[in-house]
């Protein structure tokens, strides 16, 4: 079984980062269909396959618009090394193809877990997993006509896999609801999971492996395929299916992003649960660190509390992504043309996250939600220079001022950060969008500061957080260097009051956009991993106290504090737990 395992889990990691390879290409790359076609263009001897309308200055050079070919099978290749396929798709990019990737690349990641876990642990991975199955199946409906039931006649192959997927999702449910039963006091997640729900789990995985096996089947059975221009062209219902009559692409784009940042996380919560540290899990049961906050803004006095200065850095994580998330919706909905036309997409040749809230109305959403940003950041260097304070007779001079100086500069730079949204890139101002992007770089060296702070002060690590910070490091120093490149190569023989003439240009950065695509979105994820992986280190325990005279003013108003040494690795919930109490500092003792 053993053996089968490991042949299992790297094919199925293959399928997954077969279809991960698609969306980038989905994404970026968007294919003419037949409501779109131009025949004129496409089908002109004269014209070039290669791109689209290169305008520099006043001077136009035309060349065969890209995408004639329209939607294909396996786009990722065509879009990398131009190899064509004879088998073209009708469904929309948007709305279809891009969520469809993202759902089957999570189902895959899912179905690896659960073979590296064993069945332990497979009654909650369900809640996730079988609904989502549910949901893969029966987004294929409204397009079931396509591949491969269009390749065999007309014969219902995807009405068939989708009703059988539904039925087996149905019986999981019935063998989660088994397990639950037959589990008594102990949690589902400690025992076994049923043969119900491991045969459910089989079944959905042989099917939604089916496509990608019959992908590669045709890609090589057709290798070399080249037709004339006049008969490469898209497939005659391309354009006119279900999903592009919704008229909203920014639904599946969002829906994307949201399955694999959350896939993504969700990984890290099984492995801090492995860990024993459920409170570094992005996915904590007592639920997410803002919430934890704001259940308790202002806590009671005269009892002792226990803050850890990371649950405000996790917050002011959890504050970009919700601003991230809800300036792009924004911006899909009502300023759509910005995803194609501004100015960080022609010096890069990709959308970065910038992209989402640069531009308005999205700017006057995420403005005030930068700013509670600003507030928990500033909160969480409060709370650790406490904690530095506290145990400095355990650290050297290097060390202590490095960890304080850090925790200061981020504090200030946090709060002048929203400025990204007052200076913004614009194709018709170069200095503010050589501003902004400086802007940008000196944030993630701020940033890499005070992870860097907590690092060095750390009596020892752990080899999860020296490959993670060896990692978030390089991403931190290679990202500017790719991004100085780029600005440098941008439009260099351009006047700066002339550049907005290469809008339309076809971005060419020097650097490839997927190597500075890589290491931009991988910076991000690696910092929203920030938390997961930062050394252990105690708690604040402070309790607050307010004492009454003839009045109350300022001067009665106390604090008490006391900062509390490394923890036992049994846990770090209880004093209890801990070995002794460092007494960082007092005032007001009038209590």
């Amino acid at each position: 079984m053993k053996a089968l395992k490991f042949v299992i889990v790297p094919t199925l990691a293959i399928f997954g980062l077969w279809n991960l390879s698609k969306i980038p290409a989905y994404f970026e790359f968007r294919p003419m269909n037949n409501v779109t076609y131009d025949a004129a263009k496409c089908e002109n001897p004269e014209l070039d396959h290669y791109l689209g309308v290169h305008q520099l200055l006043n001077q136009s050079i035309e060349l065969r618009p890209f995408g004639c070919t329209g939607m294909q099978n396996q786009w990722n290749l065509y879009v990398m090394f131009g190899i064509k396929s004879p088998f073209k798709l009708f469904s929309d990019v948007e709305n279809f193809l891009i969520p469809h990737c993202a759902m089957g690349v999570v189902l895959e990641v899912l179905l690896i877990l659960a073979l590296l876990q064993g069945s332990r642990g497979l009654y909650d991975r369900s809640k996730f997993f079988l609904p989502l199955a549910a949901v893969f199946a029966i987004h294929i409906l409204p397009v079931a006509k396509g591949a491969p039931d269009s390749m065999a006649g007309g014969a219902p192959i995807n009405e068939v896999l989708v009703a059988v997927i539904l039925v087996v999702c149905l019986v999981g449910a019935k063998g989660m609801r088994d397990d639950f039963n037959n589990n008594g006091q102990m949690q589902p997640r400690e025992k076994h999971a049923g043969a119900t729900l491991i045969t459910a789990w089989v079944v959905i995985g042989i099917l939604i492996n089916i496509a990608p096996v019959g992908e590669w089947v045709l890609m090589i059975s057709n290798w070399g395929y080249d037709p004339p221009k006049t008969e490469d062209h898209p497939h005659p219902e391309s354009g006119s299916d279900f999903y592009a009559g919704l008229k909203c692409p920014w639904i599946g784009k969002i829906a994307c992003m949201f399955l694999m940042l959350s896939v993504f996380m969700y990984g890290f919560e099984i492995y801090a649960a492995a860990r024993g540290e459920s409170w570094r899990s992005p996915f904590s049961r007592n639920g997410p660190a803002i919430w934890q906050i704001f259940q308790e803004p202002a806590p009671g006095t005269d009892r002792w509390l226990f803050l850890r200065p990371e649950t405000f850095l996790e917050a002011t994580g959890e504050c970009f992504v919700m601003c991230m998330g809800v300036s792009w919706v924004i911006t899909a909905m009502f300023n759509p043309g910005i995803f194609q036309d501004n100015i960080l997409r022609s010096i890069v040749g990709y959308n970065n996250l910038c992209v989402g809230f640069d531009s308005p109305p999205a700017r006057y959403v995420a403005m005030p939600m930068l700013v509670l940003q600003a507030v928990l950041a500033s909160r969480y260097s409060y709370l650790d220079t406490i904690r530095l304070r506290g145990t400095r007779d355990q650290l050297t001079f290097r060390q202590f001022w490095f960890a304080y100086c850090s925790n200061w500069v981020f504090a200030l730079h946090m709060m002048c950060f929203p400025m990204l949204l007052v200076i913004t890139a614009d194709f018709m101002s170069w200095e503010t969008t050589k501003i902004h992007l400086l802007l940008f770089m000196v944030t993630l060296v701020i940033m890499w500061m005070m992870i860097a702070g907590n690092v060095y002060e750390a009596p020892e690590l752990e080899l999860d957080t020296k490959i993670w910070f060896s990692f978030f490091t390089a991403h931190t120093f290679l990202l500017p260097v790719a991004g100085v490149i780029n600005v440098l190569g941008f439009g260099k023989d351009v006047p700066a009051d002339q550049i907005h003439l290469l809008r339309y240009e076809k971005p060419h950065p020097p650097v490839p956009w997927p190597i500075t695509a890589y290491l931009d979105y991988g910076w991000f994820l690696l910092l929203l991993l920030t938390v997961m992986f930062l050394p252990k280190a105690p708690p604040v325990k402070t309790r607050f106290h307010c004492s009454y005279r003839d009045s109350c003013d300022p001067e009665d108003t106390s604090e008490e504090y006391s900062q509390v040494s490394t923890p036992t690795i049994s846990s770090m919930h209880s004093v209890s737990s801990f070995d002794s109490d460092v007494i960082g500092k007092k005032v007001d003792s009038d209590a």
